[in-house]
């Protein structure tokens, strides 16, 4: 059974959400996307995750494979966030990091004054469906499709020995936001050039890490 149509995990912002350091000049012509859209967005994004996966291929004990992530430590860190003036108050907006047409580096506008950072921590909450790897949907959400890419990887791996268990994971993406079609914006992970060189990393992070995962064998004997 597919995991589409399940009860869909929550992903909840914590009591102690966000930090951040609030120093730069308020502008009126700042273009970007809210971070309460961006952090709804994201949210969105991730409950295409497979956190709890389990195939049809037998690891070392005879049991099928399963990898479950869903306890595991979620952390959004956004560098490349302006203030603007709404009204009578200041709203923050998340920019892009470039042009669509353009492949964005790890060093672009290094030298673009910066003084503002927000981290946010994410925890699932409520049911997380198990799913059927052999029949999953394929995520929408790009995402999605990247986390997902990495916990398949791992689900496919060669069936000769040694017996391998996931016993952590550590998975950093660069989100950005990008202008859609019909107005507005949307959270996408770009194709990053990495410059050796890059003394700066101008980006907005994604890191899912588990330190400990209860996982059943990749590999088969």
């Amino acid at each position: 059974m597919s995991a589409r149509g399940r009860a869909l995990p929550l992903l909840a912002l914590l009591p102690w959400v966000a930090a951040g350091c609030v120093s730069m000049p308020a502008t009126t012509i700042v273009d970007g996307m809210p971070v309460d859209a961006f952090i709804d967005d994201l949210k969105s994004q991730l409950r295409e995750v497979h956190w709890h996966v389990r195939g049809n291929v037998h690891g070392c004990d005879a049991a099928p494979r399963e990898v479950d992530l869903r306890d595991g430590s979620i952390t959004l860190v956004m560098e490349r966030i302006e203030q603007a003036e709404a009204g009578a108050s200041v709203k923050l907006l998340a920019v892009p990091l470039a042009g669509a047409a353009l492949t964005p580096s790890l060093s672009a506008d290094a030298k673009r004054s910066n003084t503002q950072q927000l981290t946010v921590k994410l925890a699932i909450a409520g049911d997380v469906p198990t799913v059927d790897f052999d029949h999953a949907d394929a995520a929408s959400a790009p995402v999605a499709q990247a986390v997902n890419a990495a916990i398949d990887g791992f689900m496919r791996a060669d069936t000769g020995a040694p017996c391998v268990r996931l016993a952590s994971l550590k998975l950093e993406l660069v989100v950005d936001v990008q202008r859609v079609a019909g107005g507005g914006f949307k959270v996408v992970v770009p194709a990053i050039a990495i410059n050796a060189e890059a003394t700066h990393r101008n980006v907005n992070t994604l890191t899912l890490e588990w330190a400990h995962i209860e996982s059943r064998a990749l590999r088969a004997p």
